[in-house]
């Protein structure tokens, strides 16, 4: 879980920090679409891979966004904020924490998801590639001060100007893939989806900590 929330908690949102002027474009174009959207539903693959510590994990995962809430669904666990409270889920032990949302902490912050490349970083531009018949912007992130990651790579939709895959490199030789196999905007999402309802899990152990 420590590392889907690495990715959610990259994800910072004001002035970008651009370095080229066809990355600046794209960038510029791609924060301009993103917060045209009332609301966000993405469908992710995710894999972490470190080679040289024989690490090599997969999961799914789907994430939607209405304005300041969240529903962050994983295989094994569910994190629901609904701005005020913030609710994570474990499956496995049917165990729920509750604590109040600080929308300051980035450490729970995924509400931010697409707007990584936003503040603190550098970038560069690398290639148009095509891959799987898509036309991909490929774009470079290095982070302006030190942190757990030497790199991020943006793989951006050259006709939609929609992100596609987000790849993280960490200091340690691993890799953190992200990739996007269904985004829907401007959906019809139930505000129930962004509050826990505990009757729907028997038996459910809750730990509040507010």
């Amino acid at each position: 879980m420590n590392r889907i929330l690495i990715f959610i908690l990259l994800i910072i949102n004001t002035e970008c920090f651009c370095q080229d002027e066809k990355s600046n474009e794209i960038l510029q174009q791609l924060s301009i679409n993103t917060k045209t959207y009332k609301n966000i539903d993405v469908d992710f693959n995710y894999n972490f891979e470190n080679i040289t510590e024989s690490i090599n994990e997969k999961q799914k995962g789907n994430i939607k966004i209405k304005g300041n809430e969240f529903r962050l669904e994983l295989d094994q666990q569910i994190i629901i904020s609904n701005d005020t409270t913030h609710w994570i889920y474990l499956k496995e032990s049917n165990e729920l924490q509750i604590m109040e949302y600080d929308s300051l902490d980035e450490m729970i912050s995924p509400n931010k998801i697409f707007t990584i490349y936003e503040k603190g970083y550098k970038n560069n531009y690398v290639e148009l590639k095509n891959e799987n018949g898509l036309s991909l912007h490929i774009i470079d992130l290095f982070p302006i001060e030190s942190n757990s990651f030497q790199k991020i790579q943006l793989q951006i939709n050259s006709e939609k100007i929609q992100l596609h895959n987000i790849i993280l490199f960490d200091k340690n030789g691993g890799s953190f893939t992200y990739l996007i196999t269904k985004f829907t905007s401007d959906a019809d999402l139930d505000n129930n989806l962004f509050k826990f309802n505990t009757e729907e899990y028997p038996e459910i152990e809750i730990i509040d900590l507010r």
